[in-house]
């Protein structure tokens, strides 16, 4: 097919696709054609929020698209600045000799989104004027994405718009809340993820300095600091990820039963958890309980050095009690770290603003116990 005849007719398709996998076909298949090349895969770069699964398209020749998915293969490709390579590029390792691949970049938003992975049996002679047409179909691709996650943006915003609509809290209320959460997730970028990449880069310029004047084994020390650094930043991030994708849309019995499963696996901690609810919490308070229950489950992880935990939540009379508790270490509070104190800050202050009673007992070595008691206000029957 000539190049312009390619383009009209992946912008045609570009406009009915009604979700991302189709655009993301659709630029694999256009460029496939464009480039004579026997496959092509998709590999996506967002690590925290992933938005789309890898993709392949045609004879891959080896190249497995399961494969990709692999944390460690998303990094290499991130990092890689050959971009044109045969048998020594990851990705072909088990590919019949003589392969290449070649890639391209999907930038959307000023950042590289994922890339496009190009496969021949053999070296091709590509024309240059085909590679500047593919160009334009990626950039019609990112065109595409974009409007689409705009047009969900919006729906989302209008389903939103008329919840609203139906709430029982005044319009200025609604707002007050909407910048205190703002405030607060700022607060936890900065006091969290902003702080651990300050230190993450001042660890990796001093092995660098380390590694030029010969002391390797200092180096490899910090480095491996390091990296158990990062490993706990990206479990955080995760975490908070999933704290951020709960909607409030279900009861509080399964918000906590999930909560707590959610938690044993990103941990490896057993959780025991006994929920005996057969009434909800007004939607507002309910989603505070839950940012503070994952609070707490998010200092057991982080400082606890716990075996088990435990998750409760009662009824009695016209209260609900929630209890999160451990058997780790335990603190005095002149012992806490200045995120921990953070985090039982950020859970009063949530406590405070839904008028629950809020309760923390602790000591060393014997563990932690968070409790919280919250009126039925209103009460919402299964």
């Amino acid at each position: 097919m000539p190049p312009i005849q390619l383009l009209f007719s992946l912008a045609a398709a570009l406009l009915d696709a009604e979700d991302a996998e189709t655009i993301l076909h659709n630029i694999l298949r256009s460029g496939c054609d464009l480039l004579g090349a026997q496959g092509g895969l998709f590999l996506p770069f967002d690590e925290f929020a992933p938005r789309w699964l890898p993709l392949a398209w045609g004879c891959m020749m080896g190249v497995i698209p399961g494969e990709v998915m692999d944390p460690a293969q998303r990094q290499t490709c991130k990092m890689c600045i050959e971009r044109f390579a045969g048998r020594e590029c990851s990705l072909l390792v088990d590919a019949p000799q003589g392969c290449v691949i070649r890639c391209f970049p999907l930038e959307l938003n000023g950042r590289e989104a994922g890339v496009f992975g190009f496969v021949w049996s053999q070296p091709p002679a590509l024309d240059e004027s085909r590679i500047r047409v593919l160009e334009e179909v990626l950039h019609l691709g990112a065109r595409a994405l974009n409007a689409l996650e705009n047009r969900q943006w919006a729906q989302q915003v209008l389903l939103f718009s008329a919840r609203s609509e139906r709430s029982t809290l005044p319009p200025q209320e609604e707002a007050r809340i909407i910048l205190e959460e703002r405030a607060r997730l700022s607060r936890e970028i900065h006091d969290g993820l902003a702080q651990t990449l300050a230190f993450l880069k001042i660890e990796i310029a001093r092995a660098e300095r380390f590694l030029t004047q010969g002391g390797s084994e200092l180096a490899g020390r910090i480095l491996r600091n390091a990296l158990r650094t990062l490993d706990d930043a990206y479990l955080d991030a995760r975490q908070a990820i999933e704290n951020l994708r709960r909607i409030p849309e279900r009861r509080l019995a399964i918000w906590l039963t999930q909560a707590a499963e959610e938690f044993e696996a990103l941990s490896g901690l057993p959780v025991q958890v006994e929920v005996r609810l057969t009434h909800d919490l007004p939607i507002n308070t309910q989603v505070q309980v839950m940012r503070i229950v994952q609070e707490a489950l998010t200092n057991i992880r982080k400082h606890a050095q716990a075996q088990h935990v435990r998750l409760i939540a009662w009824e009695d009379g016209e209260e609900i009690g929630i209890e999160v508790a451990d058997d780790g270490q335990g603190f005095s509070p002149e012992t806490l770290s200045s995120a921990a104190h953070f985090g039982l800050r950020g859970m009063r202050e949530r406590a405070e603003a839904i008028g629950a009673e809020f309760q923390i007992v602790s000591r060393p070595k014997q563990g932690t116990i968070v409790r919280l008691r919250c009126r039925l206000w209103e009460r919402v029957n299964l």
